[in-house]
C-alpha cells in the first residue's frame, strides 16, 4: 500500500488519487526499523530548516533496478528503492508515452459513478438494519449491566461503519452523528443507564434523517435534527 483515502469519497476523488499513485509514485525506504513507502510525498530539500532527516542522499544506498545500484559513500543501514514505474506505462501516462498524466477510460468512470449511485439507493435499507441492531444492543445493555463493555464495543464498531459510509452515499449527517456516537463509546466511556439513553438519542436522530431522506447538509431540517440530538444528550448528561 502506498496511499490511503479517507471516507467519504467519490468516484472522482478515487480516480484522482489513483492518478497520483501512477504519475507520482513514492519511493520505498528501508532502515533497521522501517520498510514501507516514504512517509513524505514530496522530495525533501536538505537545505530546509524543517528538514529532520539524519541521512543525506549521498549517505543512502539507492536501488533503481537489479543492475543499477548507487551505493552510499560509506556503509549505511538506509536504502531508497526507486524501481521502474511499470504501472505508469500500463496506464498510458507519464514520460514513457509522452502523455502528461495517466488516464482511465471515461466510460469506466461513468459506470463506476452509476454503480455508486445504485448502491446509494440501498444505503438506507442496510443503514436501518444497523440502527435496529444498535437498538437491540441498547436493550441488552439495560438488561445485562455486567456486559456493557462488550455492548458498547459493538455499538462503537457499528458507529464507525455508519460514520464511514454515510457521506459516501449522500448522507453526510449520518457520518456526523456516527462520529459523535463513535467518540461517545470509546474505551473508558460512561456505561450507566444514562449513557445507554444517549446512544438511543443518536439512533433516533439517524432514523429521522433516513426517514425524511435528509441528504447533503440537510439545510434547516438537518440542523434541527442535530439541535434536537444535542438537547437530548444535554438532558441525560445533566441527569447523569
Amino acid at each position: 500500500m502506498t496511499e490511503f483515502l479517507a471516507k467519504p469519497f467519490s468516484v472522482t476523488s478515487v480516480y484522482e488519487r489513483i492518478l497520483e499513485v501512477i504519475d507520482y509514485p513514492r519511493q520505498f525506504v528501508t532502515t533497521q526499523k522501517y520498510f514501507s513507502p516514504d512517509r513524505r510525498r514530496r522530495a525533501h530539500d536538505e537545505r530546509s530548516v524543517d528538514e529532520r532527516r539524519e541521512k543525506r542522499e549521498q549517505d543512502v544506498t539507492i536501488v533503481y533496478s537489479a543492475v543499477k545500484v548507487v551505493k552510499a559513500n560509506k556503509p549505511t543501514d538506509v536504502w531508497y528503492w526507486r524501481l521502474p514505474d511499470t504501472l505508469q506505462e500500463k496506464a498510458a501516462g507519464g514520460i514513457n508515452t509522452g502523455n502528461v498524466a495517466g488516464e482511465l477510460p471515461i466510460e469506466l468512470l461513468a459506470e463506476a459513478e452509476e454503480q455508486l449511485q445504485r448502491a446509494a439507493l440501498d444505503f438506507s435499507t442496510w443503514a436501518l438494519e444497523y440502527l435496529s441492531t444498535l437498538a437491540d444492543l441498547c436493550t441488552e445493555a439495560l438488561l445485562e449491566p455486567g456486559q456493557r463493555s462488550r455492548h458498547f464495543g459493538e455499538i462503537q464498531t457499528l458507529a464507525l461503519e455508519l460514520r464511514g459510509q454515510g457521506g459516501t452515499f449522500g448522507y453526510p449527517l449520518i457520518s456526523t452523528i456516527g462520529k459523535l456516537l463513535f467518540d461517545l463509546t470509546a474505551e473508558g466511556c460512561r456505561e450507566d443507564d444514562h449513557a445507554v439513553e444517549i446512544v438511543k438519542c443518536h439512533i433516533d436522530a439517524m432514523r429521522a434523517i433516513l426517514r425524511e431522506k435528509i441528504s447533503g447538509d440537510g439545510g434547516e431540517v438537518g440542523q434541527a435534527v442535530l439541535k434536537g440530538l444535542n438537547q437530548s444528550i444535554g438532558k441525560f448528561q445533566v441527569v447523569g
